[in-house]
């Protein structure tokens, strides 16, 4: 009977574990998603949401009232939305745009 439930807890805790890892876009992933937010907006094929005209507007005003981070060059480090971690600075300013990388990162399973 002990061997059984310490069986079973070892599967849980596996098998929970599994679950809680999350993947991490790579580099490449986010410069892929940079140039297919770029076409994206040359393309006019995405639709920006009231939440990406929001944020866009809060980057044009110098990004006071988000919790996303940024890097030196203004390039998104940490936000609570993981699907723009890694969006250019210029980009970021445009709902377009950020909606044309959420896409693509979402079509990346991020």
């Amino acid at each position: 009977m002990t061997k059984t439930l310490t069986a079973g807890g070892l599967l849980a805790v596996l098998f929970v574990g599994d679950l809680a890892y999350a993947d991490v876009p790579t580099a490449a992933d986010m410069i892929a998603c940079n140039e297919e937010a770029r076409e994206a907006v040359r393309g006019r094929t995405t639709s920006p949401t009231a939440k990406d005209e929001a944020r866009a507007e809060d980057a044009r005003k110098g990004g006071r009232n988000t919790t996303e981070r940024t890097d030196a060059t203004g390039t998104i480090t940490q936000s609570p939305d993981p699907q723009i971690e890694g969006m250019d600075a210029r980009g970021a300013k445009d709902a377009a745009y950020r909606a044309g990388y959420r896409v693509c990162m979402r079509k990346k399973g991020f």
